[in-house]
C-alpha cells in the first residue's frame, strides 16, 4: 500500500535535503522508525539534534 507524503521546505535546497532525509528514514524497520519518532516529543533528544556540538557528541558516543 503506497501513501503519498508532501514535503515542503523554505527553499528548493531545503526541500531536497528534507526529501533525501525522509528517503533514508524509510529504510528503517517499522520498530526503528517508531522508536525514532518517539524522540520527537522528547525535549532533551531534540536539543541533541538541533545543536551541532551536541549532535557531534551523540555521534561519537554511538
Amino acid at each position: 500500500m503506497a501513501t503519498t507524503v508532501s514535503i515542503t521546505g523554505s527553499s528548493q535546497i531545503d526541500e531536497l535535503k528534507r526529501k533525501q532525509a525522509v528517503e533514508k528514514v524509510l529504510e528503517l524497520t517499522t520498530d526503528e522508525l517508531v522508536r525514532l519518532a518517539s524522540l520527537k516529543d522528547n525535549e532533551k533528544a531534540r536539543s541533541y539534534l538541533s545543536s551541532a556540538a551536541k549532535f557531534a557528541i551523540l555521534k561519537t558516543f554511538m
